[in-house]
């Protein structure tokens, strides 16, 4: 889950142009994505350039388990979760 607070609405913008390709975005500045650990570097660093002094992006891992207890009030679905197949 990656949660950020941009204020400058340019920067805001293009992070979340940025995200939106890696992931679901569940509330205003909210996303759920399903990342390997070579994408998740380069989604950091590619996030990284877009910020300024005083804005925060803040990387909360979900485990398999955590990730089936996420609940939610109000309006709103499951972020879709990929397929994943065992050869």
């Amino acid at each position: 889950m990656i949660t950020y607070d941009i204020e400058d609405d340019r920067s805001r913008r293009r992070v979340h142009n940025i995200l939106k390709n890696h992931g679901k975005r569940v509330q205003y500045s909210v996303f759920e994505c399903w990342l390997n650990d070579d994408v998740m570097a380069i989604l950091r660093m590619d996030v990284s350039q877009e910020l300024e002094t005083g804005d925060t992006v803040r990387w909360y891992p979900l485990c398999a388990w955590c990730h089936k207890e996420i609940t939610w009030q109000g309006t709103g679905t499951p972020a879709d979760d990929p397929a994943f197949h065992l050869l």
